[in-house]
């Protein structure tokens, strides 16, 4: 079977641990083995993006010795992912841009797709 060089990009709509976790465990997975990788955040799922945001489910990921959300965010990042967070869901859950990690660009959907053409797309 041939290897995909195409770019992956996911785009998080939901602010469930369980979902975040997998969608951006995924996209760790992806940046590990060599691929490029675009994460959009939408709606409330920018949650994931604040600086100190705890979530409920992080304390039994952590129990079987899995990455908390955050901490998996700041991987894909040091990896190299791509990571924006809609405008809208800013708005939405009342952050502002600035309150967002270093390497976080702002933008909407019609944004992220033109950059991610190419790209295998997937919602997480």
């Amino acid at each position: 079977m041939a290897k995909s060089r195409a770019g992956l990009a996911i785009v998080l709509s939901e602010a469930s641990h369980a979902r975040l976790h997998a969608a951006l465990t995924l996209a760790c997975a992806a940046a590990a083995l060599g691929r490029p990788v675009r994460l959009f955040f939408h709606g409330e799922s920018v949650a994931a993006l604040t600086a100190g945001r705890h979530w409920s489910g992080d304390a039994t990921y952590r129990a079987a010795g899995l990455p908390s959300v955050g901490e998996l965010v700041e991987n894909a990042l040091g990896m190299g992912a791509s990571v924006m967070a809609c405008q809208t869901g800013l708005q939405l859950i009342g952050v502002t841009a600035a309150s967002l990690a270093d390497g976080i660009e702002t933008g909407g959907m019609v944004a992220f797709l033109a950059d991610a053409r190419e790209d295998d797309l997937l919602m997480g």
